[in-house]
């Protein structure tokens, strides 16, 4: 088991790298343990959601530059 900093701070990885909690996701998603069961599916809502924002963030950046 996680602690709650721990979960707390991959949930912030998930929303800042959107592929990182895809790919977590579908590693905890096949696991027997419900609570890593949990997690991964956490992890994927917060990469789906936070992706436009990804998608938008780097296109401005892109533009600066």
């Amino acid at each position: 088991m996680k602690s709650r900093h721990d979960r707390i701070l991959l949930y912030i990885v998930c929303l800042l790298f959107p592929f990182i909690g895809v790919l977590l996701a579908l590693i905890w998603l096949g696991e027997k343990d419900l609570e890593k069961k949990k997690m991964g599916k956490i992890c994927l809502l917060m990469a789906v959601a936070s992706f436009p924002f990804y998608i938008v963030f780097t296109n401005i950046i892109s533009i600066s530059t």
